[in-house]
């Protein structure tokens, strides 16, 4: 049972960084840089240029199913 849940866990991440509209569509970009393109998600226009974050499953190289996306409390 371990393995399953190792399994599971391998793809799942927290990304936190700024919410932007990129030609690929809704992104977080890291402090570090790193672009991550949101999939499954249709963020609120009121949350783009604020800082998010949101929990998910990697779906490509730079990709991230949404399950979970919230701004980041100032």
């Amino acid at each position: 049972m371990d393995g399953i849940r190792r399994a599971m866990n391998t793809n799942r991440k927290r990304i936190s960084g700024r919410l932007e509209h990129l030609p690929r569509g809704a992104a977080i970009v890291t402090d570090a840089g790193d672009h991550w393109v949101l999939e499954g998600c249709e963020p609120s226009n009121d949350d783009f240029g604020f800082e998010v974050t949101a929990e998910g499953i990697v779906v490509g190289f730079d990709r991230l199913r949404v399950e979970w996306l919230g701004q980041v409390p100032a």
